[in-house]
């Protein structure tokens, strides 16, 4: 972690970045909050720290996803904002992936609960969170959080692939059948494929700011353009008066800020994070839950840039994650579950 720091700051220091961007407060928000939360400082106080944040913040997600539902269902104003549906967050593009860590929450709740009872309430909740994921329009959201859940379920039923397919096979059918009931919720995910298909680009949403972040990299492959920036002669998507950006993509933006550098250590921690959640077998179904909500950050940081964003919530989550896992493969979690519904 400490080499990834490094790269963010010679990617500062090596180029001249414009000052409204403000590239060094917002590394020093990145460092702070990266120190609280991420796996750039051990210790024990931090470690509990980061274990009971993350339970609280999953719980608190999957209350104000459940509250949404109902908003939204009953139709209050409240819960259309910014993007469509919004229910009580800032944006539908907010919604979308809180949605889809409920989901991933719930299932993994429902799976460790010890009644029937507790079992069902957090299957319901999670086919909830699912209905809000789809009604927020967020197609990476959704699909992330279908692969977080495919991982789910193969980490839990490792060894038995019969038992995995037919789990998978039985939810497919439930989903399919019980369409009608939420097929209301579509239409705006459905609404952006037909724009796409009629445009001929599934990605026509974030084909020009992915373009910007391609040629920025090849400006500077190696250190990047500069942290927390963009080249202002080749993106209108940006602020000149905040500083704020748009990078349409974690990866790419990783790829276009700090360069290869900073990238391939980034690439390197999650791809070690990865093998270890798979292989773990000490306490499987909490190694289930992290590996779900990672596989989830993987695919979602595609689309959504906020990796090096200090003022966004996905941020804080993502790092959070990454600072439990480190946690977690320490073994100084073997007691505990490390996201237990108590």
């Amino acid at each position: 972690m400490i080499l990834l720091v490094l790269s963010c700051l010679l990617s500062i220091v090596f180029n001249e970045i414009p000052t409204f961007f403000k590239p060094y407060e917002r590394f020093a928000a990145f460092i702070i909050v990266m120190g609280l939360v991420g796996p750039l400082i051990r210790s024990s106080a931090l470690q509990q720290f980061r274990f009971y944040l993350l339970k609280l913040i999953t719980v608190l997600t999957v209350a104000m996803v459940t509250i949404s539902f109902f908003g939204i269902t009953a139709g209050l104003p409240i819960m259309i904002g910014r993007g469509g549906f919004v229910g009580l967050f800032n944006h539908s593009m907010m919604l979308g992936p809180m949605a889809a860590i409920s989901l991933l929450a719930c299932v993994h709740w429902a799976n460790t609960a010890d009644k029937k009872k507790n079992r069902f309430i957090f299957l319901s909740i999670g086919a909830i969170s699912f209905v809000i994921c789809v009604a927020a329009g967020s197609r990476s959201a959704l699909l992330a959080g279908l692969v977080g859940g495919l991982f789910y379920y193969y980490k839990v039923y490792m060894g038995k692939l019969a038992r995995y397919v037919r789990v998978i096979l039985l939810l497919t059918s439930i989903g399919i059948m019980s369409l009608p009931l939420w097929e209301g919720y579509t239409q705006r995910i459905m609404g952006k494929m037909a724009y796409a298909e009629k445009q001929g680009d599934v990605l026509v949403t974030r084909d020009e700011l992915w373009s910007a972040r391609i040629s920025e990299f090849k400006k500077s492959p190696v250190y990047g353009i500069g942290f927390a920036s963009v080249d202002t002669s080749l993106t209108p998507k940006f602020d000149k008066s905040g500083g704020q950006i748009e990078p349409g993509s974690s990866w790419l933006a990783l790829l276009s800020m700090i360069g290869l550098l900073g990238f391939l250590l980034l690439a390197f921690l999650i791809f070690r994070y990865t093998k270890f959640l798979y292989r773990d077998k000490l306490m499987h179904k909490d190694s289930a839950f992290l590996g779900a909500m990672l596989f989830f950050f993987i695919i979602h940081m595609a689309a959504e840039g906020y990796v090096l964003s200090a003022g966004s919530g996905m941020f804080l989550i993502f790092w959070l994650l990454l600072g439990n896992i480190e946690f977690y493969s320490k073994k100084l979690t073997s007691k505990i579950a490390v996201v237990q519904w108590t």
